[in-house]
């Protein structure tokens, strides 16, 4: 058994100046340095602060091969943006390409303090694709699930099969692009095969897609019986009031990836509804990089600019409920610094010129840690794959290389 000493540690609910935790694959046991008695591996963390490592909610990890890449591109609309950047690339991406971008992203990822993903894949490559995803996430040693985002410009029946399967294998989601893709036979048949899944699919993330149809993205969700406690919806910039109260009435969440959508220029979510209906919220990147400690902060920075006055106690527990969100549709137990927990930690270098103690530690995070994670050592199921700020083993150089194949099936140039 191996035993972090002399650590902070906070799990958004309970704060220890001075602690230990003894794990295995799991937490075994955790208090104050004074109850401490030993074990066979000892690390001293120095008065580090440990939490319970970010799960990232929703993310295109073939995203990563995007960056730097000049599409030559000049969208008027959120659709232009898609047809221009993102459906001109993922349409060539084949499962070698994906189990690369996976292993990039979950590396970087990582080393921001995400040891969960959950993905949401569009490739050309259909057959095996998920599993591609799974692969590399799994060398890296991160926590990935995904789902293949169903759309009509694919073909239907493949994305299906590949869904079915994959949830057949114990994932949760069966992916769907967004509305704007997706004809009322497609989801009639998404609902005849979703074997107990629940769809991750973006909802009203532009205007174009809110107004593609007669009816809004949610009233079609729900006119198919798709929307289900726990649906993950992603984005909602655009959603009607009475979509939020469908939202409420299935209990379905709402993922936000707010970076994104200022990237997009297609606004940003109804904070005031979200509160007033109760939504459970949830962070993720939507493939703009990695670190959701971030995306945690622009969603309080943004509901805070809207509503004015907002107690951080709004963020804290969204970010608390995350983890039993997460828990409830994969089954981990992670989040709590709590014996039978996962071990999937994070330690950070944070040393502050002002006193932490339990009232003060949730806003030294808002304002000190997550402006900047200086991520130091990560554990997953109890291995540490993060050691000195870096991966314990190099998995990047061939998924380095594997961005030069994409880049001349684009057409572009690279050094």
């Amino acid at each position: 058994m191996t035993a972090i000493i002399n650590a902070r540690l906070y799990d958004y609910v309970t704060y220890i100046e001075s602690g230990y935790v003894c794990f295995e694959e799991t937490i075994q046991e955790v208090g104050p340095m004074e109850n401490f008695k030993g074990a066979d591996s000892i690390i001293d963390a120095k008065g580090m602060l440990i939490l319970p490592g970010f799960i990232n909610f929703h993310t295109h990890a073939y995203s990563v091969f995007a960056t730097g890449f000049d599409f030559k591109a000049s969208p008027k609309s959120f659709t232009d943006i898609l047809e221009q950047i993102w459906w001109r690339m993922d349409r060539i991406l084949e499962c070698e390409d994906l189990y690369h971008s996976a292993i990039y992203y979950g590396a970087c990822s990582a080393q921001d303090g995400v040891l969960g993903i959950v993905d949401h894949n569009a490739s050309g490559a259909i057959k095996g694709a998920l599993e591609s995803v799974k692969r590399g996430f799994d060398e890296v040693g991160v926590y990935g699930t995904t789902c293949f985002e169903t759309s009509d410009r694919y073909q239907v029946e493949a994305c299906l099969t590949e869904n079915e399967n994959f949830i057949r294998k114990g994932q949760p989601y069966f992916g769907l692009h967004a509305s704007m893709t997706l004809s009322d036979k497609t989801l009639g048949a998404v609902r005849s095969r979703l074997n107990g899944g629940l769809i991750h699919v973006h909802v009203s993330e532009s205007i174009d897609d809110q107004n593609r149809y007669t009816e809004t993205p949610i009233q079609r969700l729900n006119r198919h019986g798709l929307l289900k406690p726990d649906s993950l919806l992603v984005h909602g910039v655009h959603l009607s009031h009475a979509d939020y109260q469908r939202i409420r009435d299935h209990e379905c969440v709402l993922a936000l990836a707010p970076k994104s959508n200022l990237n997009n220029g297609v606004g940003t979510v109804d904070f005031k509804e979200l509160i007033e209906n109760d939504i459970q919220i949830l962070a993720g990147t939507d493939g703009l990089g990695t670190d959701v400690a971030n995306s945690w902060l622009w969603i309080y920075y943004l509901a805070n600019n809207q509503l004015g006055g907002l107690s951080p106690d709004f963020l804290r527990n969204a970010i608390e409920k995350s983890y039993l969100y997460y828990e409830r549709v994969t089954g981990r137990k992670t989040g709590r610094f709590k014996t039978g927990y996962r071990m999937d930690l994070i330690l950070v270098n944070y040393n502050p010129a002002t006193p932490i103690d339990s009232e003060s530690i949730f806003a030294h995070l808002l304002y000190g840690v997550f402006e900047k994670m200086d991520v130091q050592k990560a554990w997953v199921n109890g291995n540490q794959i993060v050691d000195k700020g870096r991966l314990t083993h190099s998995y990047l150089e061939a998924s380095k290389n594997a961005v030069h194949v994409i880049w001349d099936k684009l057409g572009g140039k690279h050094v």
